[in-house]
């Protein structure tokens, strides 16, 4: 893993956690409306889903590259995830 994304994913995995404790608290206070825990919650999918993105992109670029695979194909490769993710 590149170092540069490491520590974007170690930031995103702590605003991740920091996101669940705000929940949890929010739970924990009662008097919350389901739909505003829905939508928490749903936050905080979409953040470990870009967490995943992140992973991904890295991963093609890192073993595209030891495979030999051409930057234009890196590129298409990326495009790609950011199409699907989306």
């Amino acid at each position: 893993m590149q170092e540069s994304t490491k520590a974007d994913v170690v930031r995103r995995l702590r605003s991740v956690e920091g996101h669940v404790r705000g929940v949890a608290k929010m739970v924990e206070g009662g008097d919350v409306a389901y739909t505003d825990v829905v939508q928490q919650t749903n936050a905080i999918f979409a953040a470990i889903r870009r967490i995943n993105t992140v992973l991904l992109k890295d991963f093609v670029e890192e073993r595209a590259g030891d495979d030999g695979a051409s930057d234009e194909l890196v590129k298409d490769l990326i495009k790609a995830i950011d199409r699907v993710v989306k």
